[in-house]
């Protein structure tokens, strides 16, 4: 899941290099793979309602990691 956030966020944006910024990603648990996609789509959004992410997201965007295809897109603003 990659977390879109709004502009003026770019504090809780990863450095990734001096002068660069990128959006949050997160994983699924490892424990959670045999679990169908919704199910883990479910379980991830219920993982963000409750992290500091919450007011300052535009966009969640979830992504197969093994095929790197768009599964589906929450718009959360």
């Amino acid at each position: 899941m990659v977390i879109l956030l709004k502009n003026g966020n770019s504090h809780l944006k990863y450095k990734t290099s001096h002068t660069t910024y990128a959006n949050p990603v997160w994983y699924n648990h490892l424990s959670k793979n045999n679990k169908t996609i919704n199910t883990l789509i479910n379980s991830m959004y219920k993982r963000f309602q409750k992290s500091k992410y919450v007011g300052a997201t535009n966009k969640l965007m979830f992504f197969d990691n093994q095929t790197k295809q768009h599964i589906t897109t929450i718009v959360t603003a």
